[in-house]
């Protein structure tokens, strides 16, 4: 496909029916590579505030990354999604934790503090694909371009070696990531 000539909600469409294609052992195995890839990084072993999605079943799987982090213990946030398409980062101590529900994700209930976005030094931020210049296509909601900004965190989007494209479709208030973690490979942006 031409992607310079593929609107943003096109190719989300076309990412999203292609990756329920994907067989589900071979969805695991790029899973558990990309976790450890995150567990071994520099930025990650060093921060101490990590803001982390709860993946859904489609996405790459943050819940051993998220474990790992409490186990170490890191304080870890996780989003809470505001009126307006914000994300609120809430301190979580388990699992136990996430006991409300914002388009079927589990979420950190009102007890869970909020931390403030510039005490985050790590953001694991999702992507259906992105490219080689930090470009990343989300789900369309904004949520992560709204909040980015707000942080200084160390920028590191988990994506499938398969979804890295050549270019993505991006907008003036598109953020760009600093790494993009895959099953094979770190791959590390540089200002252009």
């Amino acid at each position: 496909m031409a992607l310079h000539t593929v609107d943003k909600s096109t190719l989300r469409r076309q990412l999203l029916h292609s990756r329920h294609a994907v067989p589900q052992a071979e969805r695991e195995a790029i899973h558990q590579a990309i976790c450890q890839r995150v567990l071994s990084s520099e930025p990650y072993r060093n921060a101490g505030t990590i803001f982390a999605y709860w993946s859904t079943a489609d996405e790459i799987d943050t819940h051993a990354i998220i474990a790992d982090a409490l186990r170490q213990g890191k304080r870890v946030c996780v989003p809470k999604c505001m009126p307006g398409h914000r994300m609120e980062p809430r301190q979580i101590g388990s699992e136990e934790d996430l006991t409300e529900e914002t388009f079927g994700i589990p979420e950190p209930g009102v007890h869970c503090a909020v931390i403030p976005p510039e005490e985050i030094q790590l953001c694991l931020v999702p992507a259906l694909a992105c490219d080689a210049s930090g470009a990343r296509l989300g789900y369309g909601g904004g949520f992560y371009d709204r909040f980015l900004p707000k942080t200084p965190a160390y920028r590191m989007v988990l994506c499938a070696q398969d979804r890295i494209l050549e270019a993505i479709p991006v907008q003036e208030h598109d953020i760009r990531c600093n790494c993009i973690v895959t099953e094979t490979e770190v791959m590390l942006i540089h200002e252009r």
